[in-house]
């Protein structure tokens, strides 16, 4: 049982970055529950009151995710950001080997993270080199035999998971554990995920204790959500809301704006954007398509287009029915692919309107990237939206074409409408931030270590 701590005194933290290690070298993987994980730990590692340990202890390919992990902590530590102060943490092997082929694993999977070896043709030699073996490891299952967690309870006070079901209470021992659940997508909207996730996230609400862990969400539709489904205590769920990054801002520089915006093929300066990071279903992109192509009908004269940033790197049944259905329309709907911050900032800022008519989000962290840069929002008023945009933003069914059509309309012709949307998202926006998550994540803790005497 973990003694009480002082105020003053400094909690010592396991901290998973698996997720972090698994998709750090593909860029367009950084978003979503990546973002989360990272913001947050740049924050906490702000903290005066917190020794922090980050590891790969809840992952589920152990010596993969380890690696990844410990390649993502030296590559900042190196400076990627040179404002982060990783120099502060530590980074500790969660795994062992019993073919004592450490060696092979830091090898193989340390050449596949590297960013150099993500831009090589999957027929050049040095990847052959890599993938094969790899594959053969993948097929024998080498590595589900031969590793096993490593973890000692007694140097931390508390685990916090980012995203991965907590390890065996075997192996945490009275350790407080603490998880952040995102959403529920996986069990209440499985049509929209793959059963395989389906299957995994199933195993990730059963390795949570009802009687000794805790978990933190990042709404509180998410929170009364996972309490409904799963039974778990309410006292023992908190909230930490999320925030948009301080590199969404205004921008002033139209020059700038018209330049980024050529880059990536937006030829009118009218458009309406949506950002749907991976352009899954639930993000409604064939029924925004399908609404601005009505709009474009009944308003034959309007000079707009429609921006969709998301990788392509995946296809999106849907996606591709829209191409097929509104071929003709497609000289005025762009998919720029993924988008990195600084180029989306900008887009953001030449956008007339976001659009944002998701189906479900455990937060919406789009809808508060918008506003912070100054840009109407139009979004959907399901699940957790409505908690983050207030009264900033318009709010539709997002099954409802025809509403969604005339607040594009609206927002379109008025220019009043727009500007009222703009102040009003500015104020709502910076009643949130990264600073004020990590704060709140910290009493989290604090209020855990005290619960747990």
């Amino acid at each position: 049982m973990t003694i009480g701590l002082g105020k003053m005194q400094k909690i010592r933290l396991a901290y998973d970055i698996s997720p972090l290690g698994l998709y750090f070298s593909w860029p367009d993987s950084k978003t979503g529950i990546y973002r989360v994980a990272e913001e947050i730990l740049y924050e906490l590692l702000e903290e005066d009151t917190l020794d922090i340990t980050l590891m790969g202890l809840c992952g589920e390919a152990l010596a993969y995710t380890n690696v990844g992990c410990q390649k993502y902590f030296i590559n900042r530590k190196e400076g990627e950001k040179t404002n982060i102060n990783f120099g502060k943490a530590e980074f500790a092997t969660s795994y062992k080997s019993r073919l004592n082929i450490k060696w092979l694993y830091s090898i193989l999977y340390g050449r596949y993270f590297s960013k150099r070896f993500q831009k090589k043709s999957k027929k050049s030699l040095e990847s052959l080199l890599v993938r094969a073996p790899l594959k053969a490891i993948e097929l024998t299952k080498l590595e589900r035999f031969d590793t096993y967690r490593i973890f000692d309870p007694t140097q931390y006070d508390l685990l916090h998971s980012t995203y991965f079901k907590v390890p065996p209470r075997e192996l945490t021992q009275d350790i407080p554990r603490l998880i952040t659940i995102y959403d529920l997508i996986p069990l209440t909207a499985k049509e929209f995920v793959d059963p395989n996730l389906n299957s995994y996230f199933f195993e990730t609400i059963n390795s949570i204790d009802h009687h000794k862990d805790w978990v933190t969400c990042i709404s509180e539709y998410t929170r009364q959500e996972f309490c409904d489904y799963t039974g778990f205590p309410k006292e023992r769920t908190f909230v930490s809301y999320l925030g948009a990054d301080s590199a969404f801002g205004i921008i002033d520089d139209k020059y700038q704006i018209d330049s980024v915006r050529q880059s990536y093929g937006i030829k009118s300066s009218n458009y309406f954007l949506c950002l749907a990071s991976h352009l899954d279903p639930r993000k409604n992109i064939f029924h925004l398509i399908k609404t601005f192509v009505r709009l474009i009908r009944e308003n034959p004269r309007l000079d707009v287009s429609l921006v969709l940033i998301g990788t392509l790197r995946f296809q999106r049944r849907d996606v591709e029915a829209a191409f097929q259905e509104f071929a003709d329309y497609m000289e005025q709907i762009v998919f720029t692919g993924y988008v990195p911050d600084a180029d989306l900032n900008t887009i953001y800022n030449g956008a007339t309107a976001f659009v944002f008519p998701s189906l479900y989000e455990g937060f919406g962290l789009p809808i508060l990237e918008a506003m912070q840069a100054g840009v109407p929002v139009i979004s959907s008023n399901s699940t957790s939206l409505p908690e983050v945009a207030g009264d900033a933003a318009i709010l539709v069914d997002p099954k409802d074409e025809t509403a969604l059509c005339q607040s594009m309309l609206d927002v379109f012709r008025d220019d009043d409408l727009r500007q009222q949307l703009s102040q009003k998202g500015l104020v709502q926006a910076r009643k949130f931030s990264w600073k004020k998550c990590a704060g709140q994540t910290v009493e989290i803790y604090r209020e855990i270590l005290d619960r747990n005497l």
